[in-house]
């Protein structure tokens, strides 16, 4: 890496393919042996705006390095080289394969033999000869540029390392040959040029020695306006009346800051995080950046403040602590400028010497570090912009940063690591309250003490402020208090202190809020309407009335805040105390009519959504009923609407709950909606309470015939829970209704799901009476379909009562019914029904070629619930051969598993006997 990227394998170089391939395995081999996350991958090689596409170009850009590293290995083998873990990927190098490795080897032999001139000089030699041009050269993107710099910086402090040394053995000469062309390239590098005049005097040189002090006092009084520094004017002073030895290093600074707040006594957990910042701190000549990121009130500062104290012994050099303000709501955030002027000031740099303007403070105070430890604590950033003056340059000092914003500028451009924190685990968060509020009180209420830190969301600000209330008020008992919490209209009011109104999670909470522009603030106050624990990117766009492009930069920026968190591409969630505090400033800062107008756009959203992944959802052949069919879908396949309504399940439970508050006709339609979702699915509890919902609002709205599909939905729940009972009094429910607003159409459905419900109940007689009612009235409504589908249904309940020949004719005729019709899904599940009825009969040839053709219709159909049972009965019928059998018995389960299918222990049981 020390000139060109080149890379070998057992001695023959390799074409390492693409750019940004290349950008990819610098990142990983500067950090060898060290877990990158793909995160940090993608911001490393394209920086602040990466595309769309960057998280499967780091998949083909790893998959490619692997191929050139071990082209033998199977494709579906595990690398030993390039390995993935649940964090990243770690690439496995030996210190030797690296030069970068060996070249900062060598610089700390050096170090070590400071003492023995000529074995230190030997080892900088080998570790400058290791160079072959300018770094990284070719690499792209932001890393490379910042790695390219800092080694660059590196070998610069080498060469005036071996130049020093070089001095002070009589090798002035040489030294002066070699710091002449150096200095024309580094022509404001102090270090430099009093070196070049220390080989000059002592080899004679006494008048170009003197000017090369003239020619650099006038450029820095020039380009930065300040005088040289203390060491170079002494220097000066001692060539002017030939007084000068060479020192090999500068003396030792006098002033050694310790500025380091105090640790908070009871901190709790984040074994992994400190672990994590232990790793980076700086075992070679190159300083390390930290940046510590999260919500407000997670615990930043307090990580930070305890691993600087863990570590202040490795900084021998001091360590230093800036407020920056970023969020503070009494002052502005402290200025770069300013944040210097301090720092210098606490380097002992008096306040004469330090300049006025931004670069020339920036500039000095990298001098003043320059081969120093120190460790710098930037609290509460705000932005990149604010930190990055404040960075060392050539040293081998920490930087530790905290920030509610993501600063991902700083890991793409500085190379900085980034640790986000979330809250603290459930243990974690039990351990600081016993820490605060003491065991005994926790022993003697340990399920009130789970339930109040649960109500913290694990929040450690939260959780000490509860702890607080409990200690000042010594008969307030931990349940008094957690049921204090579990009204979420005054929890923000609990969590506040009575005398520090700053220290409140609605003021910590504020503080980042107020630091949003009004549209991300209008986003987040807007999506405290939402009712889910998670958002989509769809839904957000809808609540805001914005296209989707502009609703996505908006998140963006409020997940770069940690306002919310963004837990899969397009979809977010906020912490639930962060969602009372959004919920809570949309009813104090929207008007009534912008939150009725915003939660109408939301219904309207899932309604249509529902409606379009439902359509898709629904065989080809079915017909549709209530709702019209959209004339646009957003759905392609089968699996992608089947993905979305699993996905959103939980949340369409709340809306359709919100739109009954919002009496809004949503609320059976969009159950309704999700009509074939529920039956191919097995959320079976979804399924009842969303149907019960849709009732009571079909009543309200006056619309009788959708009550009536409420129900019969329900009934269908019930059925599939085997609560037979309950489905009959349900289905019988539907039909009334149906009868008494003559929706004959609807009522022979009923009559169908009143056989079902008989047949479940084993009363086998009466199933067969209302199927042939259903039979009936489908015929006379002219329902093609309605008449296929309950000779299916009686099928299976003709095969539950053993009747198999009986079952086999009804699912042949079904099946001609649906053919003459051209239902191909239809006719693929009438061809599974023959196929259990002929395994049933004995005749597993046939049951065979059944299932085999229902399995070619339904594999292009996407119905995978149909495609499962229709593998699971070829499993059955193949049981002759054990490994066809559990072919196709294991592919039926996988589907089975992701619909929490009612076969699924059946299958498992099956392929333990193939076992």
């Amino acid at each position: 890496m020390l000139g060109a990227l080149a890379a070998t394998v057992d001695g023959q170089e390799l074409t390492l393919g693409p750019p940004r391939q290349r950008a990819v395995l610098a990142v990983l081999a500067l950090r060898a042996n060290h877990v990158v996350s793909r995160s940090e991958l993608i911001d490393a090689v394209w920086g602040d705006e990466p595309p769309a596409s960057a998280d499967n170009g780091i998949h083909t850009y790893v998959a490619g390095l692997r191929r050139l590293f071990e082209p033998d290995r199977a494709s579906r083998a595990p690398s030993s080289v390039l390995l993935s873990t649940d964090a990243g990927y770690l690439l496995r190098l030996p210190p030797e394969a690296s030069d970068v490795a060996m070249f900062r080897t060598h610089l700390d032999e050096a170090g070590r033999l400071r003492r023995e001139p000529a074995a230190a000089i030997s080892a900088f030699d080998a570790a400058l000869g290791l160079w072959h041009g300018i770094a990284l050269e070719g690499v792209p993107g932001p890393f490379a540029a910042v790695e390219r710099a800092r080694l660059a910086e590196l070998r610069l402090t080498a060469v005036e390392q071996r130049a020093a040394l070089m001095l002070s053995v009589g090798r002035e000469a040489e030294v002066a040959a070699e710091l002449t062309t150096l200095v024309s390239a580094h022509p404001l590098r102090e270090r430099l040029h009093g070196l070049l005049m220390s080989a000059l005097y002592r080899s004679g040189r006494q008048a170009e020695a003197l000017a090369v002090y003239t020619d650099l006092r006038r450029l820095l009084i020039e380009e930065l306006g300040i005088e040289p520094g203390p060491e170079l004017r002494q220097l000066h002073e001692e060539l002017l009346v030939g007084r000068h030895e060479p020192h090999p290093e500068p003396a030792a600074p006098v002033l050694v800051p310790v500025q380091l707040p105090h640790e908070i006594r009871d901190f709790t957990g984040r074994a992994k995080e400190l672990a994590k910042l232990a790793e980076v701190v700086p075992h070679d000549h190159s300083p390390a950046l930290v940046a510590i990121t999260g919500t407000g009130g997670v615990g930043k500062t307090a990580l930070a403040v305890r691993f600087a104290h863990q570590v202040a012994a490795r900084f021998p050099d001091g360590q230093l602590h800036v407020d920056l303000r970023g969020f503070d709501a009494s002052a502005p955030p402290l200025q770069p400028a300013a944040a210097l002027h301090q720092l210098l000031q606490s380097l002992g740099v008096p306040a004469e010497r330090i300049p006025e303007d931004l670069p020339a403070k920036s500039a000095l105070y990298r001098s003043v570090l320059a081969g120093k430890r120190v460790l710098v604590l930037l609290d509460n950033a705000r932005l990149a912009e604010q930190v990055r003056p404040l960075l060392p340059g050539r040293s081998s000092s920490m930087v530790l940063v905290t920030s509610r914003n993501h600063l991902g500028g700083l890991v793409a451009r500085d190379g900085a690591h980034s640790v986000t924190l979330s809250t603290l685990t459930r243990d974690e968060a039990l351990s600081l309250l016993t820490s605060a509020v003491g065991s005994d009180r926790v022993a003697a209420e340990p399920a009130a003490a789970a339930r109040l830190v649960e109500l913290c969301g694990h929040l450690p600000l939260a959780v000490r402020i509860a702890a607080e209330r409990v200690v000042m008020r010594p008969h307030l008992t931990l349940a008094d208090l957690a049921g204090d919490l579990a009204d979420e209209r005054d929890r923000l009011n609990v969590l506040a202190t009575g005398d520090d109104e700053d220290t409140a999670v609605r003021a910590a909470f504020s503080w980042s809020y107020l630091s949003l522009k009004p549209d991300a603030a209008r986003m987040f106050r807007l999506i405290g309407l939402h009712p889910g624990a998670e958002i989509s990117l769809g839904a957000a766009a809808a609540l805001a009335g914005l296209p989707a492009s502009r609703a996505r930069a908006l998140l963006d920026v409020l997940a770069g805040g940690h306002m919310l968190e963004e837990i899969a591409r397009g979809r977010f969630r906020l912490h639930d105390l962060l969602r009372l505090y959004a919920t809570e400033l949309s009813a104090t800062e929207e008007s009534a009519d912008g939150r009725s107008d915003a939660v109408t756009r939301l219904l309207q959203w899932y309604c249509d959504t529902a409606n379009a992944a439902g359509l898709v959802i629904a065989p080809p052949d079915h017909p549709a009923f209530l709702l019209p069919p959209l004339s646009t879908q957003d759905f392609t396949s089968h699996d992608d609407a089947f993905g979305w309504c699993r996905t959103e399940s939980a949340n369409l439970l709340a809306i359709t709950r919100l739109a009954e508050d919002a009496h809004s006709s949503t609320a059976w339609q969009i159950p309704v909606a999700l009509w074939n979702y529920f039956i191919v699915s097995s959320a079976l509890d979804e399924w009842t309470r969303a149907y019960r919902v849709a009732e009571r609002a079909a009543a309200i709205d006056g619309n009788q015939a959708a009550r009536a599909w409420a129900v019969h939905g329900q009934g269908l729940a019930a059925y599939r829970g085997q609560r037979f009972a309950d489905a009959l009094e349900l289905f019988d429910r539907a039909l009334a209704i149906r009868r008494a607003i003559d929706d004959h159409v609807g009522a022979a459905w009923s009559l169908t799901g009143l056989g079902m419900a008989y047949g479940g109940l084993r009363q086998f007689d009466l199933a067969v009476d209302r199927f042939s009612e259903a039979l009936d009235q489908h015929a006379a409504v002219g329902s093609w379909f309605g008449e296929g589908g309950t000779r299916l249904f009686l099928s299976d309940i003709l095969r539950s009562a053993g009747q198999f020949e009986s079952s086999l004719a009804s699912a042949r005729i079904a099946f001609e019914l649906m053919d003459s019709h051209g239902a191909v899904h239809a006719k693929a599940m009438a061809l599974v029904s023959i196929g259990w009825a002929q395994l049933k009969l004995g005749s597993r040839l046939e049951s065979r070629d059944s299932f085999r053709d229902a399995l070619a219709f339904l594999r292009v159909l996407g119905d995978r619930k149909s495609l499962a049972e229709a593998l699971h009965g070829l499993g059955e019928a193949s049981f002759g051969q054990p490994e066809v059998a559990r072919t196709h018995l294991l592919e039926a389960l996988t589907i089975y598993e992701d619909y929490d299918h009612p076969l699924t222990a059946e299958v498992r049981a099956r392929l333990h006997e193939l076992a």
